[in-house]
């Protein structure tokens, strides 16, 4: 959620910003739209990407954590989030994830350790959160849940943009993201809960009326995703966390906050089959 005082594109700037808007919004809404394991496969190789990007951040901030430990730990997560029935492939996974603080041990004792568990976190938590997105295509009248997430998440980043630049004043985070000010906050919130009761006329009743409704306010949790982000590329004093989509930066740029959106939706939707 950018409620961040930015200098606006300059005009030379734009058609490559475009052009980058479109390389990542294209594929996105075409395997979204298609769903099933088109839409898995492209979650995961996005999870992929954003934890290559996240173990550069690491690496730049001084740490050495595994690339092929934190790509383990991530599809282990993933795959129990989308894949909740296979216990026994988890189980190993956990085993197998566990063994792999032996490739660590060359290292010193407390920088071995350290760097695993950077690995691991990092990994776990792109896969947990990337794992979630991907579910939610996957559950009953998954379109329409899948567009509320990202609508709102949009809306959020739009409102928190637009009114932080005018009307902030007040710093939400200034140790973590200088530019992020509470005005703005509440602004991306107000956006993002209008958005989602405007969707709820055109979605299906459960969707209006559990999502639309009555839990958007979930939403005010949007900005996690955004901060936890800013903090790794504050410790690594990185602007992006890559440079794959031209103009925008990085893939875990531009899917921070849908992934904790994509965890609080699809237990959205499970609370409101338990309260149906």
């Amino acid at each position: 959620m950018n409620a961040t005082q930015t200098k606006p594109a300059k005009p030379n700037d734009l058609p490559i910003r475009l052009l980058g808007g479109a390389l990542f919004v294209i594929p996105f809404a075409l395997f979204a739209w298609l769903g099933g394991w088109w839409f898995f496969g492209l979650m995961l190789a996005a999870t992929g990407l954003a934890t290559f990007e996240l173990i550069g951040l690491m690496r730049k901030a001084g740490h050495a954590p595994s690339l092929l430990i934190a790509l383990f730990a991530a599809l282990i997560a993933f795959d129990a989030v989308v894949l909740p029935g296979s216990s026994i492939l988890l189980f190993a996974g956990v085993i197998g994830l566990m063994a792999t603080l032996a490739l660590e041990l060359r290292k010193p004792l407390d920088q071995a350790s350290s760097d695993w568990a950077l690995a691991v976190a990092g990994g776990l938590y792109l896969g947990l959160t990337g794992g979630h997105l991907a579910a939610v295509r996957w559950v009953e009248n998954g379109l329409w849940w899948l567009a509320l997430t990202c609508i709102t998440t949009w809306l959020a980043d739009s409102g928190a943009y637009l009114v932080g630049r005018r009307f902030g004043k007040r710093k939400l985070a200034p140790r973590i993201s200088p530019g992020k000010t509470v005005e703005g906050y509440l602004g991306g919130i107000v956006a993002a809960v209008l958005g989602g009761a405007l969707l709820g006329w055109f979605a299906p009743f459960g969707v209006w009326i559990w999502a639309g409704r009555r839990r958007v306010g979930w939403l005010a949790q949007l900005v996690l995703g955004d901060l936890i982000e800013s903090m790794f590329k504050r410790q690594a004093n990185a602007k992006d966390s890559g440079h794959l989509i031209p103009g925008h930066g990085g893939i875990y740029d531009r899917i921070d906050s849908l992934l904790w959106a994509g965890v609080l939706i699809y237990h959205l939707h499970a609370l409101s089959l338990l309260l149906i």
